[in-house]
């Protein structure tokens, strides 16, 4: 066994120590060892470098955000213990957390419908497999809790007043109380009373009569799920738990006690699709928008007649670019460091949009090194200068681009001078220091009340047409102009992502890769049950298929949405002014900023207000509601009389006051 073999075993000894009881020793041991295996270095010899061609090979290889970042999170504690074992603490650590780990997507859990979760209960019929399941779904225990209980564990039946208690053997080493219904604890009794009593003590037990082990489970429940056309894991189970019981109004602190997290934090993971608040203030909201419409439209019964079209394709796969044939015409120094750059980002990028935004990004990278070129030839993008970056700024403007235009190319630019300059090239660092161009006031882009009201009333009089496209067209349009779903968003829309019985779409990786939950208005919900027409497609197919079976695409959603305002009468509309539109009219029909902001998906609340405009009615309503809570508490300004519509009067004649 050679020396690096020996570090890695004294490390992974190092952590079972450390966290007894836990996985963390077996994972941060395989991370390391598939460093150990890609870099053969000594380890004193490790650079930081080292560790950027190991991230870059990992995510070329397919590897989520979240495990890039376990990994690099392995190899800095792994490096810190050999410098304590050592006894060498000045040893450089060649992790950099920030620069390696990178960001990772903001994802929601992907937890089962209650419709999936009906669909799987149907297809368990063995009593044993009744009783893990319950103790998953309505007790939320992860799958090591399940297989280490005894049945001693069961500590007290329920009662009218009472839920049963299970005492539980946690992740690290943790015991804790839960509570089960008395329905889930019936299924639980069910297989107690036909459990072989002289076996081992474990409660679940193999056909051989031992302990069922995790995997065991993890296997069964594939093959149920399987059986259901349902994909599931045991997690999958404790999340439907979280989202249930918060959709159910249990306090988070209450939810974090139960499903044995130390931070309440993590338990606001497992919530984060489920907002019971959010989804009501929407649904409030609408009916706002829906009552102050002109004539309210009638929504038609759902069609039994199956009309998804079934797909003639299977999803075309994200190729690269020929990145050997890209720039021919460029210095060979500015084309490899614009591919490598390009290279470095691919991974990072969502799936079904990498082969989009490296074909935009290579064009913008060439039309600039072009524009260079004429100006001042250079081989090397580090031989930019901040009077270069200058220049450019003043040629788009003479040429009519917007300053968010010009500002977009040299982010770009300069996000390509910041890697090189970290990998240690000699990078002027006056560029960094450019002053970006002045960005003028946004101006409105949604549709005026009159406008949204029109075009909606013209798509909703097309739901009971029975054509394959209108209806298809119909779906994309409320999708679009009642979530607030960016039209990229939209395309990108698997079976999967789709709750219709709760009324709920989840938005996988959207901008910035951060996942939210859209909820349904009826109108919505009614044009997507009209377009599926009853079909149950495979969950990974898109959920927007033209009659011919090909997925929509974002110029076919373009093109279609624009003609629905020609024909609603010349309302010039596109699919992100129905996202501006939205948010407009939500904001002036009550609704919360803040909550807006969750359904569009921004960062940051300036961003929403870019989208939402408040309308000078809004205003005034708001500042005369607000100002006569004021008034009623204090002493007038004034001493003359005011006239006052809503002054409370006694009807006591006692109290009666003649006026002369």
């Amino acid at each position: 066994m050679d020396k690096r073999h020996q570090d890695v075993e004294q490390f992974k000894q190092y952590l079972a120590r450390r966290a007894p009881g836990r996985r963390t020793a077996q994972d941060y041991g395989s991370d390391v060892q598939q460093f150990a295996t890609f870099c053969d270095k000594p380890w004193p010899e490790v650079t930081m470098h080292d560790i950027d061609a190991f991230v870059d090979q990992q995510r070329q290889t397919g590897m989520s955000g979240a495990t890039v970042k376990r990994r690099v999170a392995a190899l800095k504690v792994f490096f810190d213990f050999l410098a304590e074992e050592a006894g060498d603490l000045s040893w450089p650590n060649p992790v950099r957390f920030k620069r390696h780990a990178g960001k990772p997507a903001q994802r929601l859990p992907r937890d089962l419908s209650n419709d999936q979760v009906a669909q799987l209960w149907a297809t368990i019929t063995s009593v044993r497999d009744r009783a893990w399941f319950a103790l998953m779904l309505r007790a939320g225990l992860r799958v090591g809790e399940v297989v280490r209980l005894k049945p001693s564990d069961v500590v007290a039946a329920p009662t009218p007043n009472q839920p049963a208690q299970l005492r539980v053997w946690g992740k690290g080493q943790k015991e804790r109380q839960v509570l089960l219904t008395q329905d889930a604890y019936t299924v639980l009794q069910e297989w107690l009373a036909v459990r072989p009593t002289e076996q081992a003590e474990s409660l679940f037990l193999n056909q051989r009569g031992q302990p069922l082990q995790a995997n065991g489970i993890e296997w069964l429940l594939k093959g149920y799920g399987q059986a259901a056309g349902v994909r599931v894991t045991p997690h999958q189970l404790r999340h439907t738990f979280a989202r249930q019981l918060t959709e159910g109004g249990m306090p988070l602190p209450s939810l974090s006690k139960l499903l044995g997290h130390n931070q309440i934090t993590t338990t606001q993971i497992y919530t984060a699709g489920a907002d019971p608040a959010l989804a009501q203030a929407y649904q409030q909201a609408i009916a706002q928008l829906e009552r102050q419409a002109v004539t309210a439209m009638a929504l038609p019964e759902v069609s039994p007649e199956p009309t998804w079209p079934t797909p003639s394709v299977e999803p075309i796969a994200a190729h690269p670019p020929d990145w050997a044939t890209w720039g021919a015409d460029l210095p060979a120094g500015l084309r490899q460091a614009t591919v490598t750059f390009v290279q470095r980002r691919w991974p990072t990028w969502k799936a079904q949009r990498r082969q989009t935004h490296a074909q935009h990004l290579l064009r913008v990278f060439h039309r600039f090194w072009q524009w260079q070129l004429s100006q001042r030839p250079l081989d090397q993008p580090t031989e930019l200068v901040l009077a270069d970056l200058q220049a450019y700024q003043h040629h788009g403007l003479a040429q009519g681009l917007s300053p968010a235009t010009i500002k977009r190319v040299l982010d770009d630019v300069l996000a390509l001078l910041r890697q090189l300059a970290e990998q240690g090239q000699p990078v002027d660092p006056a560029v960094f220091r450019l002053h970006r161009l002045p960005r003028p006031a946004s101006l409105p882009r949604h549709l005026s009340e009159n406008e949204a009201q029109r075009l909606e009333q013209f798509v909703g009089h097309r739901l009971e047409q029975p054509e394959a496209l209108v209806r298809l067209e119909n779906a994309c349009f409320f999708i679009l102009a009642h979530t607030g779903l960016r039209a990229s968003e939209c395309v990108d829309l698997q079976v999967q992502d789709l709750d219709l019985a709760g009324r709920r779409l989840w938005v996988r990786q959207g901008k910035g890769l951060r996942d939210r939950v859209v909820y349904l208005s009826d109108t919505a919900h009614r044009a997507l049950c009209l377009y599926l027409g009853g079909a149950q497609p495979p969950a990974t197919a898109s959920l927007f298929i033209r009659p011919d079976g090909r997925p929509i695409n974002y110029m076919w959603l373009y093109q279609h949405i624009v003609a629905l305002g020609q024909a609603a009468g010349h309302i010039a509309v596109t699919p992100h002014q129905l996202r501006h539109t939205l948010a407009t009219r939500l904001l002036n029909a009550g609704m919360a900023v803040t909550r807006i902001q969750k359904i569009l998906g921004h960062q940051h609340l300036t961003t929403t207000m870019i989208y939402a405009r408040v309308f000078d009615k809004t205003v005034e309503t708001d500042y005369r509601q607000a100002m006569r809570q004021i008034e009623r508490g204090q002493l007038p300004l004034s001493q003359t009389p005011q006239l006052v519509s809503n002054w409370p009067i006694s009807h006591s004649s006692d109290e009666l006051v003649k006026v002369e």
